[in-house]
């Protein structure tokens, strides 16, 4: 019956091009979703849905028809060849499924420490056409650079932020202060909030540009002097500092991971006190510190997050539901 029914939905469909009072003969369409269609996006995600099982080796994430895959190898010789030959299965996938690559998006990309000089070339190819390879990217809004140092990220957003403060700055004397505030959120606090507990994760000194953009706003809304202390200025606007943002957005995080909220991709990021030994201890609910070596670790989810969640107030980590949650969480970040 499901068959039949979306078999009407695809079959005999035709298309055409219009162009003022003049348009095309008809084509049949004999493969494809129709295009802006309710259901065209779920039936192509369900077409691809066995594009994952192409390779044992490679790692895939998926978005619509955006495809990234992953691998990792210490040999540059083992590297080229694996991935070479795992693209050319790839490649006979979407031939067979009827699929086409394209060549001009398609870029990939090193990932290193920048300590180690691991410039070396390889050369990676689909049917032939070499891929092109970059040092940034981005992956749903999001600038990859080859170390994960998140500069060229910081960068972007600082240029979109400094925009909308240009044009805050220009309607103070023309709205209130609640509209500058409803402009905040429109246009500078997206910015500030999307993914920042993946990029804000990085060296302090990375982030200042960020930190004096917002503490400049903030000087705006209040009508006060560029070398204003700005720390009574955020209380008084209720605004959350930068700083404030990144750990609201981390504790949300563990408090999802703590009720089991979280995609199952993240099991095991954390672990409970309990869960590593099993000695009963005040703190054997909390989450699990791991040790750092080095500097850079610090800066990482997986050991600010159990940090910052762990030095919550009991009423905060207890709260009865998400909402309660991040009501509780800015009101102890602004006090």
């Amino acid at each position: 019956m499901a068959y039949n029914w979306f078999a009407s939905y695809l079959n005999n469909r035709q298309q055409f091009v219009q162009f003022n009072e003049t348009s095309s003969s008809r084509h049949v369409i004999k493969c494809g979703v129709p295009q802006g269609s309710i259901l065209g996006p779920l039936l192509f995600l369900l077409y691809i849905n066995d594009l994952c099982n192409v390779s044992q080796v490679l790692d895939f994430i998926l978005f619509a028809d955006d495809t990234n895959i992953f691998f990792s190898h210490k040999d540059k010789d083992i590297l080229e060849k694996t991935m070479n030959d795992e693209l050319l299965k790839l490649t006979g996938w979407c031939l067979a499924n009827k699929l086409s690559i394209n060549y001009s998006k398609s870029k990939f990309m090193i990932f290193k420490p920048r300590q180690k000089n691991l410039d070396f070339d390889v050369r990676f190819e689909i049917n032939n056409c070499p891929i092109e390879r970059v040092k940034e990217t981005i992956f749903l809004g999001v600038v990859l650079d080859e170390h994960l140092n998140w500069k060229a990220h910081i960068s972007n957003v600082s240029r979109k932020i400094a925009k909308s403060i240009g044009i805050i700055f220009k309607s103070r004397f023309c709205l209130s202060l609640s509209s500058l505030r409803t402009l905040y959120y429109s246009l500078v606090y997206p910015y500030l909030m999307y993914c920042v507990s993946v990029w804000a994760s990085t060296y302090p000194t990375n982030l200042n540009r960020i930190i004096i953009l917002q503490k400049r706003l903030v000087r705006i809304f209040s009508n006060q002097s560029f070398d204003a202390h700005t720390a009574p200025l955020f209380r008084e606007l209720k605004i959350l500092r930068f700083t404030d943002i990144f750990l609201f957005q981390l504790g949300k995080f563990m408090y999802l991971f703590k009720l089991g909220l979280l995609p199952e991709i993240f099991n095991g990021l954390f672990f409970t006190n309990n869960q590593m030994h099993s000695y009963n201890t005040r703190k054997s609910n909390a989450f699990h510190i791991f040790p750092c070596r080095s500097n850079l670790r610090r800066f990482a989810i997986r050991f600010q997050g159990p940090k910052f969640f762990n030095s919550l107030p009991d009423n905060i980590k207890n709260a009865v539901s998400i909402s309660h949650f991040k009501t509780k969480l800015k009101a102890f970040l602004l006090s």
